[in-house]
C-alpha cells in the first residue's frame, strides 16, 4: 500500500503527487461533473480516495458521502467505468 500524504490527509503519495507533477499515470479518474457544485469528482485508482476539483478552488480530498452529494448516481457512474477501485481510506 502507498503511504499517506500529509499535505492531503486521506490521499496516497501517488494521487497527491499529481498536483505537483501532473504525471498522467498519477491522475485520478474523473467520475463525473457536478454543475451544482461546479466541480469534478475524481477517484484515485491506487488508493480509492475521492477528490473534488472545483472551478474556483484547490483540489481537496472528500468523503464518499460528499462525493455522493455531488453525484447522486455515483455508484452507476463508477460501475460504468469498469475499474476495480480499492476501498477509500477512512
Amino acid at each position: 500500500m502507498t503511504p499517506p500524504n500529509p499535505a492531503y490527509p486521506g490521499a496516497c503519495e501517488i494521487c497527491a503527487g499529481y498536483w505537483a507533477t501532473y504525471a498522467p499515470d498519477a491522475r485520478a479518474v474523473t467520475i463525473g461533473e457536478s454543475e451544482e457544485f461546479m466541480a469534478e469528482v475524481r477517484r484515485c485508482r491506487h488508493c480509492g480516495t475521492y477528490w473534488e476539483v472545483g472551478a474556483f478552488s484547490y483540489p481537496q480530498v472528500i468523503s464518499r458521502e460528499h462525493a455522493r452529494r455531488e453525484l447522486p448516481d455515483l455508484d452507476e457512474l463508477e460501475s460504468a467505468l469498469g475499474i476495480d477501485f480499492p476501498d477509500p481510506p477512512q
